[in-house]
């Protein structure tokens, strides 16, 4: 049993690996990016607040999009958008996302909504074991409540949803799995889906550990910490219709990372032989925004439900 454990572990450090190489690569564009925005800087789409943040104790930032000719009086749905590692709050506007949303909604092909992206930096959008920095806890305790006061947003459950690309897919699963009580709707773009055994090598692994404190921000992972692991198993934690309690996506591009594929399609296998409700799709493309946007899209379109009181028609101009 070990011998078949240890293959899929195989997998997925050769995949990990090649995360954290993107990851990198992206660090090391990031002076070149900010050179270019400089020099040919487009308005920003979206609206970017830096508070004091209780929850993290120490300055936060998350961009909120709200769409053309926004009312204060409007109650939209409010989307949650997790970014992959290497991204950032400024990942709409750096991939042209929010003004694609401008002319789908103008198009009347989504929905109007709301979407604010946190700042998750590489924390993998979980609350980290040694309590210095509880991304999980931020954003769905704070981020949520403030943005959704600030602008007058639908009701949760029924008119919150989370969406994650990459790394911030890990974190909409996590979502999912601990909070699927507090949104309608949770997608997951092109996510690494690990079990038990599969997070404690990815904790274990030396070569992220040297720029990634893991066992600062996962824990130990000794045989007496596999309840808290286990946790976080969408393999364990999901074993009938009962236990999901949000509508559920899942996507990943047909040239995506070997591991992703490998692990979204046994997910998706395990869902399906324990009758579990479910969407998923395999999208052209790879591993990337050139994917993941029309897919974004989509996905507003299909499980994002406007309440009833919500205008759906823009507002006439001035």
């Amino acid at each position: 049993m070990r011998g078949a454990v240890s293959g899929r572990a195989d997998v997925y450090d050769g995949q990990l690996r090649l995360e954290l190489e993107h990851v990198m690569l992206k660090a090391a564009g990031s002076i070149a990016l900010l050179v270019s925005a400089t020099a040919c800087a487009a308005p920003a789409r979206l609206a970017y607040t830096r508070y004091d943040s209780a929850v993290m104790r120490a300055p936060a930032e998350y961009a909120v999009y709200t769409p053309p000719g926004f009312r204060p009086e409007e109650r939209l749905p409010l989307v949650v958008f997790l970014h992959g590692g290497g991204d950032s709050e400024r990942s709409f506007d750096q991939h042209g996302v929010g003004q694609a949303l401008d002319r789908a909604i103008a198009a009347g092909e989504v929905p109007r909504v709301v979407v604010v992206v946190p700042d998750g930096d590489l924390g993998f959008w979980i609350d980290w074991h040694d309590g210095s920095r509880p991304f999980e806890t931020w954003v769905v305790d704070e981020v949520v409540p403030r943005v959704a006061r600030e602008h007058r947003t639908a009701p949760c459950p029924d008119g919150c949803h989370v969406v994650g690309v990459s790394m911030g897919a890990s974190g909409a699963l996590r979502v999912a799995l601990h909070h699927s009580d507090r949104f309608a709707s949770v997608a997951i773009l092109s996510g690494p889906v690990f079990d038990t055994e599969q997070m404690i090598d990815f904790a274990n692994d030396r070569l992220f550990s040297v720029f990634i404190p893991t066992h600062r921000a996962f824990g130990p992972t000794e045989a007496r910490d596999r309840w808290r692991i286990r946790q976080s198993d969408p393999f364990v934690r999901w074993r009938s219709p009962e236990d999901l309690g949000t509508r559920l996506f899942l996507g990943w591009a047909e040239h995506d990372r070997e591991g992703i594929v490998r692990g979204n399609r046994r997910l998706v296998r395990h869902l399906e032989q324990h009758g579990i409700p479910h969407v998923y799709r395999e999208f052209p493309g790879a591993h990337g925004w050139a994917a993941w946007k029309p897919v974004l899209l989509e996905v507003l379109a299909t499980h994002v439900r406007v309440p009833e009181d919500t205008p759906v028609e823009p507002p006439a101009s001035d």
